[in-house]
This record gives C-alpha cells, sequence and structure tokens, in this order.
C-alpha cells in the first residue's frame, strides 16, 4: 500500500468523527447522559489520532499526483496548507477532549471543557470539510 492509498483510505475519517463527536456531545449535554459525552470524547481523541497518518502521507501523495495531467500544482498547494491549520485545531481538539476525560470528577473544569469541545470539534470539521473540499480539486475537475 502506498502512500496515496494511505491517504484516500483515511482521509474522511477524522472529518465524519469529528461531526460525529460534535452531535453525540451535544446530545449527551442536552440529555445528561454520561455515556454520550465520554462516546463523544473518545471520538474526538481517535479523530486527533487518525489525524497524524493522513498528513504525514499528504507529502508522498502529492510527490506521486504532481505530474499527472490535469493536477493543478497550486490546488495542492492550498490544501497542503488548509490540511496544516486542520491538524493543528483538531489536535487541539483532540488534547482537549482527553482534558475532559481525564479531569471528568471535577464537574466545573469538566463542563468548561466540554462546551470547548463542542466548539472545536465544530471548528474542526469545517476546516477538514474545506481541506477535504480543496483536496477534491486536485483531480476533480466536476466540483470545481
Amino acid at each position: 500500500m502506498n502512500s496515496a492509498q494511505i491517504h484516500l483510505a483515511l482521509n474522511h475519517v477524522p472529518l465524519f468523527l469529528s461531526i460525529l463527536g460534535a452531535a453525540i456531545l451535544m446530545l449527551g449535554m442536552i440529555k445528561k447522559n454520561e455515556s454520550f459525552k465520554n462516546l463523544s470524547l473518545y471520538l474526538l481523541v481517535a479523530a486527533a489520532i487518525f489525524t497524524a497518518p493522513v498528513f504525514l502521507t499528504g507529502e508522498g501523495t502529492e510527490e506521486l499526483v504532481e505530474r499527472l495531467p490535469g493536477v493543478n500544482e497550486s490546488s495542492i498547494e492550498e490544501h497542503e496548507e488548509m490540511a496544516k491549520i486542520s491538524l493543528i485545531v483538531i489536535i487541539i481538539t483532540g488534547t482537549i477532549a482527553l482534558a475532559a476525560l481525564l479531569l471528568k470528577k471535577n464537574a466545573m473544569v469538566a463542563r468548561v471543557l466540554l462546551i470547548a469541545v463542542i466548539i472545536l470539534s465544530l471548528v474542526s470539521f469545517g476546516t477538514m470539510a474545506q481541506t477535504a473540499h480543496l483536496g477534491g480539486l486536485i483531480r476533480h475537475s466536476e466540483i470545481s
């Protein structure tokens, strides 16, 4: 399996985990359901973890596709820049989600962290969605 295959196989995982984590966390907070809250936090930590191999295989994927017909180098650069932003945001989200899991015994701190995680997970989804869109523009002219 080469870097492009790994990149393509995993690149939507953090995107969907971030929105799913946000939705389950909101539901858990509305229903006051600790299991939902915990599940959502684990999903967001997983989203951050899955982002690492996606990001790390990006450069190898670029090397494989940059010379293919119809590939625009500026599209690759825009995708790469947005991917850096997404990586930072999802790592922060995952780190705060992990902190919320570890500090859930302290109700006041946990509540602040959960609210921060909801906001950050939605921001993560937005940056990941934009990154995915820009990645799609590299080879899919039908979406431009």
